[in-house]
């Protein structure tokens, strides 16, 4: 009889033992799945300086970035939050500053369809070349965690002058597609 009961007890006990852990796992996931909805996600600060010679003189620019606790999340259409980006761009010639500017998705809003005014974040600049005393940089808003941008290309003129202008060269340097034969 007390074999009977030792058993009972053990079996009892396995029962118990293998079914609690499965509860506190089912009930961590919901946990961690309310959490990544909660959450808010937000590129890595970034910072970068280079040089170079632009005829007689030295350019130095620096570009730092980072997301900006001012200014309005994006929620893509899952309901994911996003922090937005605000890039700084410091330039200097021969040690004077030349050109102090940040920029933010608000600067390019007049060029932006409207869903990336609503969807996009500003995600990137860079240095792309220099030519008859001017700087050209890239920068674009893009869609968060894709593939879809619309680039911009900046331009600094010699007296500290900016312009931005939609970077079409994107699309001018796909060759055209072949024509599909019937």
């Amino acid at each position: 009889m007390k074999t009977h009961l030792y058993y009972s007890l053990f079996t009892l006990f396995i029962c118990l033992a293998s079914c609690s852990p499965q509860k506190t796992e089912k009930q961590a996931e919901t946990v961690q799945e309310e959490q990544v909805v909660d959450e808010v996600r937000s590129l890595p600060d970034y910072e970068y300086t280079d040089s170079l010679m632009q005829g007689s003189h030295i350019v130095v620019y620096t570009i730092t970035s980072g997301a900006d606790e001012e200014l309005p999340f994006v929620v893509d259409e899952d309901g994911v939050k996003y922090k937005d980006n605000r890039y700084k761009l410091f330039i200097t010639k021969d040690g004077n500053t030349l050109f102090e500017r940040s920029f933010s998705k608000a600067d390019f809003k007049s060029q932006l369809s409207e869903g990336f005014q609503k969807y996009g974040i500003m995600d990137g600049m860079r240095f792309n070349y220099a030519e008859e005393g001017k700087l050209y940089f890239n920068t674009c808003v893009s869609y968060p965690e894709s593939d879809m941008s619309c680039p911009f290309i900046l331009t600094i003129g010699p007296d500290g002058s900016y312009t931005i202008t939609p970077d079409t060269t994107i699309d001018e340097d796909f060759p055209p597609a072949p024509e599909q034969v019937n």
